[in-house]
């Protein structure tokens, strides 16, 4: 399944986690979001996920839209800045 966001007028097609995390950043700019908190909203309680898998999916938003939009909080996890 692919999501659909657009950055400078263009389309950018977002896989299904990818969006996820994009969405659960984008609603809260400002705020620092630890890994805990990144992987529960992307797997949930019953899914396992490798342990690199959260900074595989922050490296292709960082690709696909532009690589200063998620900022690394070192030894807490990720934010994006208030606009």
């Amino acid at each position: 399944m692919s999501q659909q966001v657009s950055y400078r007028g263009q389309a950018v097609a977002l896989q299904r986690k990818e969006f996820l995390l994009l969405h659960e950043l984008l609603a809260q700019p400002g705020r620092v979001l630890t890994r805990d908190k990144l992987q529960q909203a992307l797997y949930g309680w019953g899914d396992e996920a490798e342990s690199n898998t959260l900074e595989v999916h922050i490296h292709h938003l960082r690709r696909k839209l532009y690589p200063e939009l998620i900022r690394t909080v070192r030894g807490v996890g990720y934010l994006v800045d208030k606009a």
